[in-house]
């Protein structure tokens, strides 16, 4: 008979197939393990509307089940109510701001109501159309001294092709690592967050919250942010997809995300 109590799973190229969809195991999986009384909580870089129609499909709802958002900067109940949320001051914002203008990069900027936001005005990459998108709440286009001097936001989001963020990696660590955390979450996004914000302390927040013992949760990803959530987690499971530096956190391998690895795993540790 299983621990696990609650279960902190990565969206992107973890639950998801390659075509963005939840297999039929991985749901069948998913609810009964709710129905078992286990906390199944989607922990993403997303925002709250990126994951809205997959809590929907999964019959995640209500005021007692919960999700990590943008990377950890937010831990809220599906119903809205917040646990943890952590910001960046517009000073902060415009620092970001002022290094993306210099040196002629594109970005986005998320918000705690996950607006997305830009300065760049004469031309919106590929990146941030796909993350105003995810979020569905449109495009703002202003820079930080164009908003309020209390405006925060929760991360900002460097959109370039893989090859030009790789280059610039070291400088945007060396520039902003020391008081914010650097990480790189896809092949064309590098986010910078409030420095102690990422999925392992958002769970970290989430399971004290719920009176549920570190040793009692779950963790199942395939990327480079979700390692702190791996490292946190009583248990690490990595998809078989993800990098070899990630799968020796693992405690287990699952199947990858287009051979349902999340069933593979919740039926290794018989969460349904």
């Amino acid at each position: 008979m299983s621990n696990i109590k609650l279960v902190a799973m990565d969206i992107d190229d973890t639950l998801l197939d390659d075509k963005k969809n939840i297999s039929l195991k991985n749901k069948v999986a998913i609810q009964k393990a709710l129905e078992k009384g286990v906390k199944v909580v989607l922990s993403s870089g997303r925002t709250f509307n990126g994951m809205i129609e997959y809590l929907d499909e999964l019959g995640i709802n209500g005021d007692n089940q919960f999700v990590i958002l943008d990377g950890g900067g937010v831990v809220q109940s599906v119903s809205g109510k917040i646990i943890y949320q952590q910001t960046l001051s517009n000073a902060a914002y415009r620092k970001i701001d002022k290094y993306v203008v210099e040196n002629n990069l594109h970005y986005n900027a998320v918000d705690v109501k996950g607006n997305t936001y830009t300065s760049n005005r004469d031309f919106i990459d590929k990146y941030t159309v796909l993350q105003a998108f995810e979020n569905n709440k449109g495009l703002i286009i202003k820079c930080p001294g164009e908003l309020p001097n209390d405006f925060e936001i929760v991360k900002a989001i460097l959109n370039e092709d893989g090859p030009k963020l790789d280059a610039i990696t070291p400088e945007v660590n060396r520039l902003f690592g020391d008081n914010h955390y650097v990480v790189r979450t896809d092949v064309g996004f590098l986010e910078i967050m409030p420095q102690h914000v990422n999925k392992g302390n958002g769970l970290l927040h989430l399971a004290k919250y719920l009176g549920i013992g570190i040793d009692d949760t779950l963790a199942i990803g395939d990327g480079e942010n979700d390692i702190p959530m791996l490292e946190q987690a009583g248990v690490a499971v990595v998809m078989e997809n993800a990098d070899d530096s990630i799968k020796k956190l693992a405690d287990f391998v699952t199947t990858n995300n287009n051979e349902s690895g999340i069933a593979t795993a919740f039926e290794k540790y018989d969460l349904n």
